[in-house]
């Protein structure tokens, strides 16, 4: 019988959020994964309000998963997550009380850096933040290299 690919690229994306403490407090799950896409849900929870009278939800909380759902679309294209070098974030409009969807893809993957963006949108499906981050890839050069693959280089500049 042959291997559901998407069935293990979602299993792989829910074992590398899994392994994040903060993604896991935040409820998130993997939705969809390709090898440069990632869909994901994040359950709204109270714990997520920055100003009690609107029940905003607080801009981290929504930078936290535009960086985890770009992440992990490098992560599937390279073979595991990678720290984030530079991350740019707009928000479009509040986040209210409801579950949030985050969409993910790869832009760019280089030699030492990787480029993705990712959109999140309200339980109705209105674009509530964006943004694009850098990986720095090298990290697997230097994990490479470690296990005697050579690398190409293993410095950040």
């Amino acid at each position: 019988m042959p291997i559901d690919n998407a069935t293990t690229s979602v299993a792989r994306l829910q074992a590398f959020i899994d392994r994040c403490p903060f993604n896991r407090w935040m409820g998130m799950r993997a939705l969809a994964a390709t090898p440069d896409s990632v869909e994901l849900s994040v359950a709204w929870k109270q714990d997520f309000v920055s100003h009690p009278g609107r029940q905003s939800t607080h801009g981290g909380i929504l930078a936290g998963i535009v960086d985890a759902a770009a992440d992990y679309a490098v992560a599937l294209h390279v073979g595991e997550p990678v720290p984030t070098v530079d991350l740019r974030i707009d928000f479009h409009r509040t986040a209210t009380p409801g579950d949030l969807r985050a969409e993910a893809r790869v832009i760019h993957v280089g030699g030492t850096l990787a480029t993705a963006e990712a959109r999140i949108f309200s339980h109705d499906g209105k674009l509530v933040a964006s943004g694009r981050g850098v990986y720095f890839t090298g990290a697997l050069k230097a994990n490479s290299e470690k296990a005697g693959v050579p690398a190409v280089t293993t410095e950040f500049i």
